[in-house]
């Protein structure tokens, strides 16, 4: 494809490319053996509805009621929990299994886009490293991490796996781009980040920058996780979609970075995305990760790579921290990483509502009898 065309075209280009239709027939052809198993998913469907009617029987007497012998009373509390499981169990199985020939649809179409672009299609993608807010660092302080090299792995366990995966290849060092849907998978005991599932892109870059959040206006639980003393407000229509947070003092490092264009693109085709630079990496997370948001955010998402890529690029070239003892290739301890509330601060924050809520009627009382 002609990739001679200006920026104000281009993504209009990247739609255009896109798929409009991926026909059951190729869906057949390519992999036969997903409608089999969707036949069974539909098959389980029968003993996942007779498992949840006895529950619902066993435990509410509804749409049956189902008598046991005085000697086997006993044992209705392990029965309904049994039979909740099993109804639960059945279902995800089913659904799995249902959703594999339109997951198969989705894959074809990406991977028809991947060849018109140049770009590599694979079912699953690279587990992204646990670095920053958005993928679930957790409050572990600022990590001494050098300069990392593909093959040196992630400095922690990957707390999400990612699926639908479109990345570019790359000859350097560094992890090529990938645009894919993350997927939490840690234990209750791991950190977590704002969400559980998002489509979201990644990119790296030789150097490192100063830890920036931009946010979605409409994401009030990540900007409750931020302070508002770390706040920067941006000239004309930028703040009705976005808050922007930088480190004190790193407001003006924050500017270059934000150009006009960058900041049209996000407001025009990125209202709903959340976007992190944190050391070498840039991560874009939005809340449209399913199957018809795919042509809109994907190329949307490789055009912002493309348009960010190369202001990254150029600070690659120009910028520096004079607070940071090797000023071309660090950042100073106070950038790294942005301040966060404090778990202290949510707990008692919610303590004080329940005592409000539970205080409101004797206050309420004692004035109506003054």
């Amino acid at each position: 494809m002609n990739d001679d065309v200006g920026t104000t075209d281009r993504l209009a280009q990247f739609r255009a490319e896109w798929p409009r239709s991926v026909s059951w027939a190729e869906v057949r052809a390519q992999e036969a053996d997903v409608f089999r198993s969707a036949g069974k998913g539909a098959l389980l469907v029968v003993p996942a509805i007779a498992a949840t009617l006895l529950g619902f029987s066993f435990s509410m007497e509804f749409p049956w009621v189902i008598e046991m012998p005085g000697w086997l009373d006993w044992s209705r509390g392990l029965l309904i929990v049994a039979l909740c499981a099993l109804s639960i169990g059945l279902w995800i199985w089913a659904f799995v299994l249902l959703s594999l020939p339109g997951d198969t649809r989705r894959g074809i179409a990406i991977a028809r886009f991947a060849q018109e672009r140049d770009l590599t299609y694979s079912r699953h993608g690279f587990a992204p490293e646990r670095i920053g807010i958005l993928l679930a660092e957790g409050r572990t302080g600022l990590p001494a991490r050098p300069a990392r090299l593909v093959e040196a792995g992630p400095a922690q366990p990957s707390l999400f796996r990612t699926s639908f995966a479109l990345w570019r290849s790359s000859n350097t060092r560094i992890p090529p781009p990938q645009i894919a849907i993350a997927s939490y998978s840690g234990s209750e005991s791991d950190p977590k980040g704002p969400r559980d599932g998002f489509r979201y892109m990644e990119m790296s870059r030789s150097l490192r920058l100063p830890h920036i959040m931009i946010v979605a206006r409409g994401n009030g639980s990540l900007r409750q996780m931020l302070p508002g003393t770390q706040r920067l407000s941006l000239e004309g229509d930028f703040d009705r979609y976005f808050s922007v947070y930088v480190p004190n003092g790193y407001e003006r490092d924050a500017l270059e970075l934000l150009t006009p264009d960058v900041m049209v693109c996000l407001i025009d085709h990125g209202r709903r995305w959340d976007i992190e630079i944190v050391e070498d990496r840039l991560v874009v997370a939005s809340r449209r990760f399913r199957k018809r948001s795919d042509r809109l955010e994907y190329t949307a998402m490789l055009y912002f790579s493309e348009l960010f890529g190369q202001e990254l690029g150029h600070q690659a070239r120009t910028y520096s921290d004079p607070r940071a003892e090797r000023p071309r290739t660090q950042v100073a301890a106070a950038g790294r990483r942005l301040r966060r509330r404090s778990a202290a601060w949510g707990a008692a924050a919610f303590v004080g509502a329940v005592g409000l809520m539970l205080a409101f009627p004797h206050v309420l009382g004692w004035f109506l009898d003054r």
